[in-house]
């Protein structure tokens, strides 16, 4: 099997992004679709989250696809060494809320209750591993320069 040029490489994901972006295009149709149908509150919500889910993938896709084919990102030492102060009292903030977001599964029985302060804990645990992969970046850009 021929080994793929780095060019034919990124110009094969350019375009697998570009038809990701049209699945979240079509996401946020059904899910506006569905919140006009519904007068159900829990669906409303449900479905919101995973629109506003969308349109923030597709405009991660983009950011990607311009980093591939106009400006390519960099990240710099001083980009994150500036923010160091505030991104541990970030993760000190989240990894409270996180103990908070427990506490409140363990003292809920309702399923409705649990289903909600279980998305919100995903969400918190992802923002905590956002947050520590940028403080790990953090120590990286030190070392490299």
């Amino acid at each position: 099997m021929k080994k793929k040029r780095p060019a034919d490489m990124t110009k094969s994901l350019v375009k697998v992004l570009k038809d990701w972006q049209k699945l979240e295009d079509e996401s946020i149709s059904h899910a506006d679709a569905t919140i006009k149908k519904t007068k159900n509150k829990l669906v409303k919500m449900t479905m919101e989250m995973i629109k506003n889910d969308s349109q923030k993938h597709r405009i991660m896709q983009q950011l990607l696809i311009d980093s591939l084919t106009r400006e390519s990102l960099i990240l710099a030492p001083e980009d994150l060494g500036a923010l160091s102060e505030n991104l541990n009292k970030h993760l000190a903030a989240e990894a409270k809320t996180l103990e908070l977001a427990d506490k409140a599964l363990q003292n809920s029985e309702l399923f409705v209750t649990r289903y909600i302060l279980s998305y919100l804990i995903a969400d918190e645990q992802k923002h905590h591993a956002l947050l520590t992969k940028l403080n790990e970046l953090k120590r990286a850009t030190v070392f490299v320069t």
